[in-house]
């Protein structure tokens, strides 16, 4: 047992100091398709989602929590409310712009801890602003799209499998910040009306670093009746 936690503790620094891999440019015919799939992965127009969060924390701490998120992708703002699994309220803050808390009960009432669950929610949520997107393969042949953000940062999505994406943050110095697995039972991505993903693993990688996984429980999307309750099968 302590050997299998030393050797996730070196992978999650060789994930951490790993350097931004080589990209094969995708031909003029294959990259408007290939940047479309990839946007395919964002939820188009407003949704409120419903998830259940157990988060991994610095200092072996875990949480179980359940969240919800209301997104509109016209104007990138978000509603995230955090409450106990029997449904007290921890945290509940807005952007549209700027953060806005309404609401935050210890340890979630810092802004550090606002600014970065913000990120977090874009990062997972919404397509990157680019100032420059690229399009192509890496060098096992994974299919990839490359936003740089205008802040230095850049953001690699990563398709591996039918059913499966990755999504990775690395800093300006092409260090890996944070990766998202985002995963579904269906293929993805899919139209607006079933393209949600089931799971969210969310790492944030070097120190200090922490895991959310998220699993789908309620996907509605706002103005328009129906949804896609997870919770009943």
């Amino acid at each position: 047992m302590k050997q299998t936690f030393l050797l996730i503790i070196m992978w999650g620094l060789l994930l951490a100091c790993a350097g931004l891999p080589k990209m094969y440019p995708a031909g003029p015919a294959d990259l408007p398709d290939t940047i479309k799939a990839c946007e395919g992965v964002y939820p188009a127009g407003d949704w409120q989602l419903l998830h259940t969060i157990e988060a991994a924390l610095p200092g072996s701490r875990k949480g179980f929590l359940m969240g919800l998120t209301v997104l509109s992708s016209r104007d990138r703002s978000a509603r995230c409310v955090i409450m106990t699994l029997e449904g007290f309220v921890l945290f509940d803050a807005r952007y549209d712009g700027r953060i806005k808390i309404e609401r935050a009960v210890a340890p979630f009432d810092s802004d550090d801890f606002a600014r970065g669950l913000m990120e977090d929610i874009h990062l997972i949520f919404f397509r990157p602003p680019a100032a420059q997107t690229a399009a192509g393969s890496l060098n096992d042949g994974t299919a990839v799209c490359r936003y740089h953000r205008p802040d230095g940062r850049i953001v690699d999505l990563v398709n591996p499998e039918e059913n499966r994406w990755e999504l990775r943050l690395y800093r300006s110095d092409h260090r890996l910040m944070k990766s998202v697995n985002i995963m579904s039972k269906d293929r993805l991505p899919a139209d607006a009306s079933t393209g949600i993903a089931d799971k969210i693993e969310l790492t944030a990688h070097g120190s200090p670093g922490y895991k959310l996984v998220m699993d789908l429980v309620e996907a509605r999307p706002i103005g328009v009746e129906g949804s896609r309750d997870q919770g009943v099968q």
